[in-house]
């Protein structure tokens, strides 16, 4: 049985987790050969617009990596950036398991996937701490001023004027909304309960009993925004959710309010963000991310007073990238051993033959 990596060139450090976990599992299951294969997309010189480009467009577009076409006796197949397209997955002979390094889907066609009787797993959760010990420290960052004031002293200057100090808050009593109640919207509920805040939550896939173990309660949409005073944005990306936060929503806000987006830019319509920060009908807000990144030195948000920026550093720790081989890996494992698996995307190829097959087969092998 053989497992190819794809490990993206120009990530550094991205490999060692990945090739660490690897060569685990297959000295866990010796019947595993373990192909490390490098992925690029030389026609642009700054990977992070590829990575955009594919989260934007999917991964139809792309051409097929030219490790799937040398590497076409793959039956594990893991990657974290590189597009994995129907064509690509056509470019394999037996491929019955793709592990994608993280939680996002945007460059894998999970339909293509289940089509050809492919599981797929991804790395939910590998980052939750991660994102949700960061998304903590932006909305004290901005309420209290704290980068800011490092900012003055650091340019030779001292002040306790900010834009928002006439309303800098305590967060004891005051109303938490969190847009979004996956693994990290939990872990920001769980670790803001020190801060005795009250949280709601709106998220139409999420059943009350799960928000209320929390201690939480639920909102609609129009509720959350109205009544928070700290607005936490957590939803998965999609074509339903996409620009679910505009210019409705935002207007609602109290004077007083706070956004914090450790999310996905898409999530929110920035065009009216900028609006009601520019003219000052919200306290504030504090961005990872952006609708164009690099952000442009010159972006519009730049020259605002009431926000806090950073470059899309939330899930970016080492434990993190230890946490997505790990995951992965173990998923592969269970999904063959029959398990109930976090993070298997599309279950219903189970009930595909050329997969079950393929499952008996890698069973006896692992022994399981």
């Amino acid at each position: 049985m053989k497992l190819t990596c794809v490990i993206e060139d120009r990530i550094p450090g991205i490999g060692g987790p990945i090739m660490r976990y690897a060569n685990e599992f297959s000295k866990k299951h010796p019947s595993i050969q373990v192909v490390e294969v490098g992925w690029d997309d030389k026609r642009e010189p700054d990977i992070s617009a590829v990575f955009r480009r594919v989260e934007v467009n999917g991964p139809d577009r792309e051409p097929i990596p030219e490790a799937f076409i040398n590497n076409s006796d793959t039956d594990l197949l893991c990657g974290s950036f590189c597009p994995f397209s129907g064509s690509g997955m056509d470019a394999f002979d037996h491929l019955r398991i793709i592990g994608i390094m993280r939680a996002g889907m945007e460059n894998i066609d999970i339909r293509a996937a289940t089509q050809r009787g492919i599981a797929v797993v991804n790395a939910a959760g590998r980052n939750a701490d991660a994102v949700s010990d960061f998304t903590i420290g932006m909305l004290l960052s901005e309420c209290r001023n704290i980068a800011k004031a490092h900012h003055v002293i650091k340019s030779g200057g001292w002040t306790h004027d900010f834009p928002s100090s006439s309303m800098t808050p305590d967060l004891r009593g005051k109303t938490v909304g969190v847009f979004g109640f996956g693994y990290i919207g939990k872990l920001v509920v769980e670790k803001l309960s020190g801060f005795h805040v009250n949280v709601i939550v709106y998220d139409p896939y999420v059943d009350d009993e799960s928000i209320e173990k929390y201690g939480a309660k639920r909102a609609e949409k129009e509720e959350l925004f109205k009544n928070a005073d700290f607005v936490c944005v957590h939803a998965r990306l999609t074509k339903d959710t996409e620009k679910s936060i505009g210019r409705a929503e935002l207007s609602v806000m109290k004077p007083t309010a706070y956004l914090i987006n450790t999310a996905r830019s898409g999530l929110v319509d920035y065009d009216a963000l900028y609006s009601m920060l520019a003219n000052h009908r919200m306290a504030g807000a504090a961005l990872d991310v952006f609708d164009s990144e690099p952000l442009d030195p010159n972006d519009r948000f730049v020259s605002l007073d009431n926000v806090t920026l950073t470059t899309h550093l939330a899930g970016s720790t080492v434990d993190a990238a230890n946490n997505s081989a790990r995951l992965i890996f173990e998923r592969m494992e269970d999904v063959i051993a029959g398990k109930k698996v976090s993070g298997f995307v599309n279950p219903e190829v189970l009930s595909d033959e050329r997969f079950s097959k393929w499952v008996a087969k890698a069973k006896e092998e692992f022994g399981l």
